[in-house]
C-alpha cells in the first residue's frame, strides 16, 4: 500500500497522469481498496474498502465503505464516508455524511448543511465553516472560523475570528483561544458554558526584514544565473514552453502546486514515510524557485524583444542582465493591492508547470 502511494507521489512530481492503481471501483465487489492519482480523481461508483488519493483535485460522489485518506489541491467530498476521513489540501469542502472521525487540514474548510459526522472532528485551516452535524467534540484551529451548525458535544476554537452564526446549536461548552472576543449572533443557542482561555495567537513578526530585500533580490539573482548556466537549453525551452502553453503551464503548475504539500503531510503523518517526505519537500522547495526564476527570464525576455524591433538571441550576460529587470518588475507587482499576490503565485505556478511540460517532454522523446 505505502509503496503504491509513494509512487503516485513521485508521478505527480514530474507531472505524470496516471489512471487509478488497483481495480476499477466499478467493478469492485469485495473489500479490496483502491488507490487513485492523476491531474483529477473521480470515482465511478461505490468503493467497498479504503480510498487512498492524491490529485491536483478530487471529486467523491458515491459511498466509500471504509477510510478515506485524500490529498489534493480541490477536494470534495459528496458520498457517505463509512469510517474514519483523512483529508488534507487547498480546498476542502464536504457536503455528506461521515461516519467515524474526519481530519481536515487545508487552506480552506466549508462543511456543508447536509454533512454530519459521527466521531470526533479535528479541523485546522485559513478560514474553516463548520455547518451540518457533528455528534462528538470538535476542535477547530483556523484565522477565521464560522459556526453555523449543530454540535452535540464540546467545541474547541483557536482563532483571530470567530462567530456563532443564528443557526449555531452547541450542545455542550465552548471553549476558544483568540486575541479578540468571541461574537454570538442573536438566536445561537449553546447549552453550556462559553470560556475565554488565557493566551494569544502567534503573529509572524521579521524584525529587520526590510534591510534583507536587497540581499533576497540578489540570492534570486544568483540562483538564476547558476540555473541558466547550468542548464542552458533546459531554460531555453521551457521559457518558449510558456510562450507556447501558457495555459496548459498554468493548469498542470496550478496542480502540481497545491497537491504535493498534502501528500508531503500525509507521508510525515505515516510515519514510515518521513525520509521520502523530506526529500519531496526539498525537490517541491527548489521546483518552486526554479518555476519563479522560470517565469522570470520569460517576462525579461519579453520585455527585451518589446524593447528591439528585430529578436536578436542575447548571449548569457545579458540574460542575466534580462532576468534582473525582470525581478525587480516582479517585486515591484508584488506590492499591488490584493491582486499583486495572485500575478506572483500565478507566475510562479506558469513556470512550474512549464518546467513540468518540458520534463515529460524530454522524457517521452528519449522513449
Amino acid at each position: 500500500m505505502r509503496r503504491q502511494l509513494y509512487f503516485c507521489c513521485l508521478a505527480l512530481l514530474a507531472g505524470f497522469h496516471l489512471p487509478a492503481l488497483g481495480q476499477d471501483p466499478r467493478n469492485e465487489q469485495d473489500s479490496a481498496n483502491v488507490y487513485m492519482t492523476g491531474t483529477e480523481v473521480r470515482p465511478t461508483g461505490p468503493i467497498h474498502g479504503d480510498l487512498v488519493a492524491a490529485a491536483g483535485r478530487i471529486s467523491v460522489e458515491y459511498p466509500i465503505d471504509g477510510d478515506a485518506v485524500l490529498a489534493a489541491g480541490s477536494v470534495d467530498v459528496r458520498g457517505r464516508i463509512g469510517e474514519d476521513l483523512r483529508v488534507a489540501g487547498g480546498f476542502v469542502t464536504l457536503a455528506g455524511p461521515v461516519q467515524g472521525e474526519v481530519l481536515a487540514f487545508a487552506g480552506n474548510i466549508a462543511f456543508g448543511p447536509d454533512s454530519e459526522v459521527g466521531g470526533r472532528a479535528w479541523l485546522a485551516g485559513g478560514d474553516v465553516a463548520v455547518a451540518g452535524r457533528f455528534r462528538r467534540n470538535v476542535k477547530v484551529y483556523a484565522r477565521n472560523i464560522l459556526v453555523l451548525g449543530e454540535v452535540s458535544g464540546d467545541i474547541h476554537l483557536f482563532g483571530a475570528t470567530i462567530e456563532l452564526l443564528p443557526t449555531a446549536r452547541i450542545d455542550g461548552n465552548v471553549t476558544y483561544v483568540s486575541n479578540t472576543p468571541i461574537k454570538i449572533h442573536p438566536g445561537a443557542n449553546v447549552t453550556g458554558k462559553i470560556t475565554r482561555e488565557p493566551g494569544r495567537l502567534p503573529t509572524l513578526r521579521m524584525p529587520g526584514w526590510p534591510p534583507f530585500r536587497p540581499l533576497l533580490m540578489f540570492g534570486l539573482l544568483a540562483a538564476g544565473a547558476l540555473l541558466l548556466a547550468l542548464f542552458p537549453r533546459f531554460t531555453a525551452s521551457t521559457v518558449q514552453t510558456v510562450r507556447g502553453s501558457p495555459l496548459g503551464s498554468l493548469g498542470l503548475g496550478t496542480a502540481i502546486f497545491f497537491s504535493l504539500p498534502p501528500v508531503i503531510l500525509l507521508l510525515v503523518i505515516s510515519i514510515i514515510g518521513i525520509p521520502i517526505a523530506l526529500v519531496l519537500a526539498g525537490v517541491y522547495a527548489a521546483a518552486l524557485l526554479a518555476g519563479f526564476l522560470m517565469a522570470a527570464f520569460f517576462l525579461g525576455e519579453r520585455l527585451l524583444q518589446l524593447a528591439r524591433r528585430q529578436a536578436v538571441a542575447p548571449g548569457y550576460w545579458g540574460r542575466v542582465g534580462m532576468l534582473a529587470v525582470a525581478l525587480i518588475i516582479l517585486w515591484l507587482v508584488r506590492h499591488i493591492p490584493y491582486a499583486g499576490g495572485l500575478l506572483i503565485l500565478a507566475a510562479l505556478v506558469t513556470g512550474l508547470g512549464a518546467m513540468a511540460l518540458q520534463a515529460f517532454s524530454r522524457y517521452s522523446t528519449r522513449n
